[in-house]
């Protein structure tokens, strides 16, 4: 199983993918080309459908991103292992991604609620292992 931190930055190698998805996939449709992209932007066609769910699916991705960004360098930082939360967390993004775009609507849900269970598995592991020992004063 990866580090935490190698998690970190795979998940954010990830989010550059994801920023970067819908382009690709608008141009390899061929409903616009680079030149477009780049010289003529302010006067380009309206996206497919399939641009438009990879831009939602970046979407998606954002409003769980800073939350597993946050309660991974807490647990880098207080020595924790979430490795294994971190990284399945990771995987289901990935699948969640997938099936977003291919609108597989069942797996895609099944694959978020992994996810955010994943977000919930970190959190009781940081409370639960906490080497600062930060409820034992209550």
């Amino acid at each position: 199983m990866p580090d935490t931190l190698l998690t970190v930055f795979i998940s954010m190698g990830y989010f550059i993918f994801l920023t970067f998805l819908p382009y690709y996939i608008w141009i390899s449709d061929g409903s616009i080309t680079l030149n477009e992209l780049l010289y003529n932007r302010h006067q380009l066609p309206e996206a497919p459908s399939r641009v438009k769910i990879a831009k939602l699916a970046l979407e998606n991705y954002k409003e769980t991103y800073p939350i597993f960004l946050g309660l991974s360098i807490l647990g880098i930082v207080m020595g924790i292992p979430i490795q294994y939360a971190a990284a399945t967390w990771m995987i289901m993004r990935f699948f969640h991604t997938s099936f977003y775009i291919l609108q597989w609507n069942w797996f895609r849900i099944l694959t978020w609620l992994s996810s955010i269970i994943c977000l919930f598995w970190m959190i009781f592991q940081i409370i639960n292992l906490n080497r600062l020992t930060m409820f034992s004063h209550f």
